[in-house]
Protein backbone atom coordinates (compact mmCIF):
# COMPACT_ATOMS: atom_id res chain seq x y z
CA UNK A 1 0.00 0.00 0.00
CA UNK A 2 1.42 3.32 -0.98
CA UNK A 3 -1.43 5.83 0.75
CA UNK A 4 -4.39 5.70 2.31
CA UNK A 5 -6.59 5.85 -1.10
CA UNK A 6 -5.24 2.62 -1.96
CA UNK A 7 -5.80 1.04 1.70
CA UNK A 8 -9.74 2.51 1.61
CA UNK A 9 -9.65 0.94 -2.03
CA UNK A 10 -8.40 -2.51 -1.03
CA UNK A 11 -11.14 -2.73 2.21
CA UNK A 12 -13.95 -1.43 -0.17
CA UNK A 13 -13.32 -4.77 -2.12
CA UNK A 14 -13.37 -6.46 1.07
CA UNK A 15 -16.16 -7.73 3.30
CA UNK A 16 -16.70 -6.60 7.22
CA UNK A 17 -18.12 -9.07 9.71
CA UNK A 18 -19.81 -8.24 12.56
CA UNK A 19 -17.83 -10.41 15.76
CA UNK A 20 -20.13 -8.89 18.36
CA UNK A 21 -23.10 -10.23 20.20
CA UNK A 22 -26.10 -7.32 21.14
CA UNK A 23 -26.95 -6.89 25.00
CA UNK A 24 -30.13 -6.52 25.99
CA UNK A 25 -32.14 -6.81 29.39
CA UNK A 26 -32.24 -10.72 30.39
CA UNK A 27 -29.06 -11.23 28.39
CA UNK A 28 -27.33 -14.93 29.44
CA UNK A 29 -24.15 -13.57 31.86
CA UNK A 30 -22.15 -15.52 33.76
CA UNK A 31 -24.30 -16.99 37.22
CA UNK A 32 -21.83 -15.18 39.51
CA UNK A 33 -21.53 -11.69 37.54
CA UNK A 34 -24.39 -8.70 37.87
CA UNK A 35 -27.22 -9.13 35.06
CA UNK A 36 -26.95 -6.41 32.07
CA UNK A 37 -29.37 -3.75 32.74
CA UNK A 38 -30.06 -0.89 30.09
CA UNK A 39 -32.40 2.05 31.29
CA UNK A 40 -33.96 4.75 29.10
CA UNK A 41 -33.55 7.17 32.14
CA UNK A 42 -35.23 10.34 30.26
CA UNK A 43 -38.31 10.27 27.87
CA UNK A 44 -38.82 12.74 25.15
CA UNK A 45 -41.78 14.05 26.64
CA UNK A 46 -40.44 14.53 29.92
CA UNK A 47 -37.22 16.86 28.72
CA UNK A 48 -39.53 18.67 26.41
CA UNK A 49 -40.34 20.71 29.24
CA UNK A 50 -36.99 20.87 30.57
CA UNK A 51 -35.56 22.68 27.66
CA UNK A 52 -38.86 24.68 26.87
CA UNK A 53 -37.42 28.28 28.13
CA UNK A 54 -33.96 27.67 26.54
CA UNK A 55 -34.88 25.75 22.99
CA UNK A 56 -38.78 25.67 22.56
CA UNK A 57 -39.54 21.79 20.95
CA UNK A 58 -36.27 20.46 21.66
CA UNK A 59 -36.67 17.48 24.03
CA UNK A 60 -33.93 14.24 24.14
CA UNK A 61 -33.59 10.97 25.66
CA UNK A 62 -31.17 9.69 27.69
CA UNK A 63 -29.94 5.94 29.03
CA UNK A 64 -28.35 4.65 31.57
CA UNK A 65 -26.66 1.48 31.82
CA UNK A 66 -25.61 -0.83 34.76
CA UNK A 67 -23.56 -3.87 33.79
CA UNK A 68 -20.10 -5.78 34.90
CA UNK A 69 -17.93 -5.26 31.82
CA UNK A 70 -17.87 -9.30 31.27
CA UNK A 71 -21.26 -8.83 29.76
CA UNK A 72 -22.08 -10.61 25.97
CA UNK A 73 -18.76 -10.17 23.95
CA UNK A 74 -16.00 -8.32 25.94
CA UNK A 75 -12.45 -7.99 26.22
CA UNK A 76 -10.08 -9.06 29.08
CA UNK A 77 -6.74 -7.47 29.65
CA UNK A 78 -4.48 -10.08 32.11
CA UNK A 79 -5.04 -8.67 35.19
CA UNK A 80 -8.66 -9.57 35.22
CA UNK A 81 -7.29 -13.29 36.23
CA UNK A 82 -4.88 -14.04 38.89
CA UNK A 83 -2.73 -17.61 39.68
CA UNK A 84 -1.97 -17.28 43.36
CA UNK A 85 -2.59 -13.80 43.45
CA UNK A 86 0.14 -13.32 40.54
CA UNK A 87 -0.06 -11.84 37.08
CA UNK A 88 2.66 -12.47 35.18
CA UNK A 89 4.84 -12.87 38.40
CA UNK A 90 3.82 -9.65 40.00
CA UNK A 91 1.52 -9.36 43.59
CA UNK A 92 -1.82 -7.46 41.85
CA UNK A 93 -3.33 -6.96 45.25
CA UNK A 94 -0.92 -3.70 45.61
CA UNK A 95 -2.54 -2.30 42.17
CA UNK A 96 -6.15 -2.60 43.51
CA UNK A 97 -8.29 0.03 44.61
CA UNK A 98 -12.19 0.72 44.71
CA UNK A 99 -11.89 2.67 41.60
CA UNK A 100 -9.65 0.45 39.58
CA UNK A 101 -6.21 -0.14 39.26
CA UNK A 102 -3.37 2.11 39.82
CA UNK A 103 0.73 2.14 38.98
CA UNK A 104 0.44 -0.75 37.58
CA UNK A 105 4.14 -1.65 35.30
CA UNK A 106 4.03 -1.62 32.04
CA UNK A 107 3.43 -5.17 31.53
CA UNK A 108 0.54 -5.31 33.08
CA UNK A 109 -2.13 -3.09 31.34
CA UNK A 110 -5.62 -1.82 32.37
CA UNK A 111 -8.21 -1.40 29.38
CA UNK A 112 -7.07 2.34 29.18
CA UNK A 113 -3.73 1.46 28.48
CA UNK A 114 -4.27 -0.90 25.55
CA UNK A 115 -3.83 0.73 22.41
CA UNK A 116 -6.21 0.00 19.54
CA UNK A 117 -5.85 -3.41 17.90
CA UNK A 118 -5.45 -4.16 14.01
CA UNK A 119 -3.94 -7.97 13.88
CA UNK A 120 -3.90 -10.43 11.49
CA UNK A 121 -6.11 -13.11 13.06
CA UNK A 122 -6.54 -16.91 11.98
CA UNK A 123 -9.57 -18.90 12.40
CA UNK A 124 -9.65 -22.43 13.49
CA UNK A 125 -12.71 -23.71 13.02
CA UNK A 126 -13.30 -27.01 15.02
CA UNK A 127 -16.97 -28.30 14.52
CA UNK A 128 -16.34 -28.24 10.61
CA UNK A 129 -13.09 -30.34 11.32
CA UNK A 130 -15.52 -33.28 12.49
CA UNK A 131 -18.05 -32.30 9.72
CA UNK A 132 -20.79 -30.84 12.19
CA UNK A 133 -22.38 -27.47 12.33
CA UNK A 134 -21.59 -27.17 16.34
CA UNK A 135 -19.14 -29.91 18.81
CA UNK A 136 -20.88 -32.00 21.33
CA UNK A 137 -22.12 -30.33 24.97
CA UNK A 138 -18.71 -29.81 26.63
CA UNK A 139 -16.45 -30.89 24.28
CA UNK A 140 -13.22 -30.23 25.45
CA UNK A 141 -11.21 -28.99 22.39
CA UNK A 142 -7.81 -30.49 22.73
CA UNK A 143 -4.19 -30.30 20.89
CA UNK A 144 -4.35 -32.53 18.67
CA UNK A 145 -7.63 -30.31 17.19
CA UNK A 146 -6.01 -27.24 16.63
CA UNK A 147 -2.92 -28.82 15.18
CA UNK A 148 -5.48 -30.78 13.08
CA UNK A 149 -8.02 -27.69 11.94
CA UNK A 150 -5.07 -25.85 11.43
CA UNK A 151 -3.44 -28.37 9.43
CA UNK A 152 -6.40 -28.56 7.41
CA UNK A 153 -6.76 -24.89 6.72
CA UNK A 154 -2.93 -24.66 5.29
CA UNK A 155 -2.98 -21.39 7.88
CA UNK A 156 0.11 -19.21 9.37
CA UNK A 157 0.31 -18.54 12.60
CA UNK A 158 2.78 -15.46 13.64
CA UNK A 159 3.61 -14.15 16.62
CA UNK A 160 1.47 -11.51 17.92
CA UNK A 161 -1.35 -12.77 15.65
CA UNK A 162 -4.85 -13.09 17.15
CA UNK A 163 -6.09 -17.12 17.67
CA UNK A 164 -10.33 -17.18 17.43
CA UNK A 165 -11.51 -20.53 18.05
CA UNK A 166 -15.09 -21.68 16.84
CA UNK A 167 -17.31 -23.90 18.40
CA UNK A 168 -20.59 -23.13 17.03
CA UNK A 169 -22.27 -22.27 20.11
CA UNK A 170 -22.44 -18.90 19.33
CA UNK A 171 -26.02 -19.51 17.32
CA UNK A 172 -27.48 -20.18 21.39
CA UNK A 173 -26.79 -16.97 22.62
CA UNK A 174 -30.17 -15.93 21.56
CA UNK A 175 -31.99 -18.90 21.29
CA UNK A 176 -30.97 -21.06 24.10
CA UNK A 177 -29.59 -19.47 26.95
CA UNK A 178 -29.81 -22.08 29.25
CA UNK A 179 -27.36 -24.15 26.73
CA UNK A 180 -25.07 -21.24 26.10
CA UNK A 181 -24.68 -20.57 29.38
CA UNK A 182 -24.34 -24.39 30.86
CA UNK A 183 -23.42 -26.79 27.93
CA UNK A 184 -20.77 -24.95 25.29
CA UNK A 185 -18.01 -27.16 24.29
CA UNK A 186 -14.89 -25.18 24.91
CA UNK A 187 -11.00 -25.08 24.92
CA UNK A 188 -8.66 -27.55 27.39
CA UNK A 189 -5.82 -27.04 29.26
CA UNK A 190 -3.20 -28.46 26.56
CA UNK A 191 -5.27 -26.74 23.99
CA UNK A 192 -4.97 -23.25 25.94
CA UNK A 193 -0.81 -24.24 26.45
CA UNK A 194 -0.75 -24.98 22.23
CA UNK A 195 -2.08 -21.53 22.14
CA UNK A 196 0.42 -19.90 24.53
CA UNK A 197 3.19 -21.68 22.82
CA UNK A 198 2.45 -19.96 19.75
CA UNK A 199 2.45 -16.29 21.32
CA UNK A 200 -0.61 -14.57 20.43
CA UNK A 201 -1.49 -11.16 21.03
CA UNK A 202 -5.29 -12.45 21.42
CA UNK A 203 -6.76 -15.44 21.62
CA UNK A 204 -10.90 -14.84 21.17
CA UNK A 205 -14.12 -17.86 21.05
CA UNK A 206 -17.76 -17.77 20.58
CA UNK A 207 -18.59 -18.97 23.86
CA UNK A 208 -18.86 -17.66 27.20
CA UNK A 209 -16.51 -18.85 29.90
CA UNK A 210 -13.25 -19.84 27.16
CA UNK A 211 -12.48 -23.43 28.43
CA UNK A 212 -13.85 -26.94 28.80
CA UNK A 213 -13.69 -28.71 31.86
CA UNK A 214 -11.57 -26.34 33.61
CA UNK A 215 -12.11 -22.54 32.66
CA UNK A 216 -10.20 -20.84 35.29
CA UNK A 217 -7.06 -22.65 34.56
CA UNK A 218 -7.31 -21.92 31.02
CA UNK A 219 -8.01 -18.44 31.68
CA UNK A 220 -5.07 -18.58 33.80
CA UNK A 221 -2.64 -20.44 31.31
CA UNK A 222 -3.72 -17.63 28.74
CA UNK A 223 -4.03 -14.23 30.83
CA UNK A 224 -2.32 -14.54 33.90
CA UNK A 225 0.73 -16.85 33.10
CA UNK A 226 1.05 -15.49 29.29
CA UNK A 227 -0.05 -12.45 29.45
CA UNK A 228 -2.48 -12.94 26.13
CA UNK A 229 -5.91 -10.70 25.56
CA UNK A 230 -8.48 -12.57 25.62
CA UNK A 231 -12.10 -11.64 23.86
CA UNK A 232 -15.26 -14.12 24.94
CA UNK A 233 -18.99 -14.12 23.06
CA UNK A 234 -17.61 -13.56 19.56
CA UNK A 235 -20.06 -14.17 16.58
CA UNK A 236 -17.68 -16.81 14.42
CA UNK A 237 -20.72 -18.13 12.44
CA UNK A 238 -20.38 -16.09 9.13
CA UNK A 239 -16.91 -15.74 9.70
CA UNK A 240 -16.67 -19.44 9.20
CA UNK A 241 -19.17 -19.81 6.60
CA UNK A 242 -17.28 -18.21 4.62
CA UNK A 243 -14.21 -20.22 5.04
CA UNK A 244 -12.35 -16.74 5.81
CA UNK A 245 -9.36 -18.22 7.92
CA UNK A 246 -7.04 -15.41 7.91
CA UNK A 247 -8.64 -12.19 8.44
CA UNK A 248 -7.62 -8.25 9.53
CA UNK A 249 -9.46 -8.33 13.34
CA UNK A 250 -10.05 -4.65 14.62
CA UNK A 251 -10.73 -4.48 18.76
CA UNK A 252 -11.01 -0.96 20.17
CA UNK A 253 -11.76 -1.27 24.14
CA UNK A 254 -13.00 1.65 25.43
CA UNK A 255 -10.87 3.72 27.56
CA UNK A 256 -11.90 3.02 31.37
CA UNK A 257 -9.28 3.77 33.65
CA UNK A 258 -8.28 1.05 35.79
CA UNK A 259 -10.43 -1.25 34.40
CA UNK A 260 -9.96 -5.07 34.10
CA UNK A 261 -11.76 -5.55 30.82
CA UNK A 262 -14.41 -3.60 28.44
CA UNK A 263 -17.58 -4.54 26.19
CA UNK A 264 -16.33 -4.71 22.96
CA UNK A 265 -17.90 -4.45 19.35
CA UNK A 266 -14.92 -6.47 16.93
CA UNK A 267 -15.01 -6.52 13.45
CA UNK A 268 -12.93 -8.62 11.13
CA UNK A 269 -11.76 -7.70 7.23
CA UNK A 270 -11.68 -10.42 4.84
Amino acid sequence: MESVEDLIEALDRMKTYDLGQPYWWGMPVHPADPPFQFYLYRYHEHTKKLFENVAPGFADSISLLVTSMHAGTHFDTPIHMSRNLKVLGEDITQYQQDKGYTNLPEKLKSVDMVEPLFLRAVLLDIPTLFNQDVLPERYEIKREDLENAFMKEGVTIRKGDAILIRTGYSRYFRTDIDKYLHSFAGIGAEAARWIAERKPKLFGIDNLAAGVPKPFEVHNILLSDNGIFMMKSLNLEELARDRKYVSLLVVLPLKIVGGEASLVRPAAIA
